[in-house]
């Protein structure tokens, strides 16, 4: 869910924003760092400007990383909490260990690389970036319990 804009390396859709998560961003830091015109126009195919009918503007830029994956993973959490918890207050409240449990097993799993290293070089980065990864496909150190499963945590 954190997106990785190298995914997919020697193939059209490598380096593409649909690889990537939409984000609001400041516009001083996107104008600073060339992502926008002073005006604040969008330099880049990554990056969006958006105004409201009242003329009020967000600007938007493709991100990738663990702070794009951290507020899925949360929403996720969320929509367990909507699907299997129980009314409290006028609210839903379930056990966070419930909530881990739920998320976890309706995870999907994914195995590591052939070879056992996730190699970097071939997208453009040092060979210091190349990752070990050891493990099951259960789980290893790449992709830990495996990739959040909305649809499945809610279904469960």
């Amino acid at each position: 869910p954190g997106g990785w804009f190298r995914d997919f390396v020697g193939t059209p859709n490598f380096s593409v924003p649909a690889n990537m998560v939409l984000s609001p961003y400041p516009l001083h830091v996107a104008i600073e760092e060339g992502l926008a015109d002073e005006n604040g126009v969008p330099t880049d195919d990554f990056s969006v400007r958006y105004c409201n009918r009242r003329g009020t503007c967000g600007f938007y830029t493709y991100l990738q990383g663990t702070s794009m994956a951290s507020p899925h993973a949360a929403g996720v959490a969320a929509l367990i909490v909507e699907a299997h918890g129980r009314n409290v207050r006028g609210g839903k409240a379930l056990d966070p260990d419930t909530v881990e449990e739920i998320l976890t097993s309706t995870a999907t799993d994914h195995a590591c690389p052939a070879g056992g290293v996730e190699i970097y070089t071939d997208e453009g980065r040092t060979p210091d970036f190349n990752a070990p990864c050891e493990g099951t496909t259960d789980e290893n150190g790449l992709y830990g319990e495996g990739i959040v499963n909305a649809a499945a945590a809610v279904r469960r």
